[in-house]
């Protein structure tokens, strides 16, 4: 029953970037642009991945490994946001720029006690099956979004007239649900180590 409570939820989490986009293209008409609601949401989505990430961090042996995968979802949000940044900063700051001294310190973090620590906390995090939901979400977002998201894509079917507005409701609210997905997979796993830092263990048991 656990399990079909889990997927049920997956399930119903997924249909929220189908929601997004619709209310995007049919009451707000601005073709799912910078400024959308799916758009924002990514900046939410990613912002709460990161939160996550730093908690299970602070519950967890796997510190190394963990500032690899948090400096990488900084440097996806900083790319999220890069119009923004572009935007406040009058095309004086170029977005990368941050997301690279991001990338370095939280690289320096995870190398600070040598390089082996952080990827044998990454073959151990895969012992806990709902970091595989990280996987797939990142997979989602980084090579599905942008293959379906790729003009060529509607470019060669004949009866389709290609816009903007039709590539990004479709690439879009695919990466919101690789966004997702990453999240439902970071509240599990920091409920599955809550639960097992309950459990008494053998020691006090017998007394």
């Amino acid at each position: 029953m656990k399990k079909i409570f889990e997927y049920t939820s997956l399930a119903v989490l997924m249909t929220l970037p189908y929601l997004l986009v619709m209310i995007d293209n049919k009451i707000f008409e601005n073709e799912v642009g910078k400024y959308s609601i799916t758009a924002i949401t990514h900046t939410l989505f990613l912002a709460i991945d990161i939160i996550l990430l730093c908690k299970i961090k602070q519950e967890s042996d796997l510190n190394h490994g963990l500032y690899l995968i948090i400096g990488l979802f900084t440097a996806m949000l900083i790319r999220e946001n890069r119009e923004v940044i572009r935007d406040l900063f009058n095309h004086h700051l170029k977005w990368y720029i941050p997301a690279i001294l991001f990338s370095l310190y939280f690289s320096y973090k995870a190398l600070s006690e040598g390089v082996r620590k952080p990827f044998v906390a990454l073959r151990e995090m895969h012992m806990n099956g709902y970091y595989n939901y990280i996987i797939c979400g990142l997979l989602i977002v980084l090579v599905w979004s942008r293959l379906i998201g790729n003009r060529f894509v509607y470019q060669d079917v004949s009866y389709i007239d290609y816009s903007e507005g039709l590539k990004n409701t479709v690439e879009e609210p695919t990466q919101s649900l690789g966004y997702l997905i990453i999240m439902f997979g970071l509240v599990m796993i920091l409920k599955t180590k809550r639960q097992a830092g309950r459990q008494p263990s053998l020691t006090q048991e017998n007394h």
